[in-house]
């Protein structure tokens, strides 16, 4: 399948929406597997108690883990070939899945800052900023529960310096400049049905609002590298290139008892 005009979009906006590339019945297993996994039951009851004392611990409702290699049911999901397939094409090189992660986006939970993936990932020893996220729907996502928001053509504007409010858990692009590039760059809710997909450059500005909704906005986040883009070192047990395979087969109830170590570290 030729991916032209997918490209054009991605390089030119920044960003891309894929409908319908899960099924419900894969959401159903993945979200059952979520909101039953003792340890994000853990980390969304810590988040609670941390907004109760006042604080926005926006980057701690992701729940992220580094073994992306096997086959467990969150790579088949990351792995999927029209996904390997796609970011192979806009990047003209081999692809890896860096890191994946769940959003427990709440009802309740906060938002994220307008920020960047590039200028965490710039300190981890990647050099160039070919890379992305994909972002699957595991949920609906609405403008009420905080769905993903995106400043389009932002990408275009190269790595942009952040600022850090409560360590890296509330921080994003520093606010007089954001102030500005709001009034040139159209702002886009990427409203999603349960099962779509939306990729972009990891250097388009995102973020999200608060839940505000009763109903809760769960997304699973696989993030690319690049083959050319190795990092020169393993920060905070990220993987350098590896060989991936691409997955063809969709998830099953079968695959609900096949989960990651999401305790892995690399060297």
């Amino acid at each position: 399948m030729g991916y032209e005009k997918e490209f054009e979009q991605f390089w030119e906006k920044g960003y891309l929406i894929v409908p319908n590339l899960f099924d419900q019945e894969e959401m159903h297993i993945l979200k059952n597997i979520i909101v039953n996994h003792d340890g994000m039951k853990q980390r969304t009851e810590g988040l609670v108690q941390k907004m109760s004392q006042g604080k926005r611990p926006s980057f701690e409702t992701i729940f992220v883990w580094n073994d992306t290699a096997g086959n467990d049911v969150f790579a088949k999901a990351t792995r999927r070939a029209s996904i390997f397939d796609r970011l192979g094409f806009f990047f003209n090189d081999s692809i890896y899945v860096y890191h994946n992660k769940i959003a427990l986006k709440y009802p309740g939970m906060v938002g994220f800052r307008y920020h960047q993936d590039y200028a965490y990932w710039y300190g981890m020893g990647n050099l160039y900023p070919d890379m992305a996220t994909v972002l699957i729907a595991v949920d609906p996502m609405t403008r009420e529960n905080g769905c993903l928001k995106i400043l389009e053509g932002s990408h275009k504007m190269g790595r942009i310096d952040h600022v850090f409010h409560d360590g890296v858990s509330d921080s994003g692009v520093c606010q007089d400049r954001l102030a500005v590039i709001e009034t040139r760059l159209p702002e886009v809710f990427v409203e999603l049905k349960r099962g779509d997909v939306v990729m972009f450059h990891c250097n388009t500005l995102h973020g999200s609002n608060d839940n505000h909704s009763a109903h809760s906005r769960i997304a699973l986040i696989g993030c690319y590298n690049t083959k050319a883009n190795n990092p020169y070192k393993s920060a905070g047990g990220h993987p350098f290139y590896h060989p991936q395979e691409r997955v063809l087969e969709k998830i099953t109830e079968q695959d609900s008892r096949s989960l990651p170590d999401f305790d892995l570290q690399f060297s």
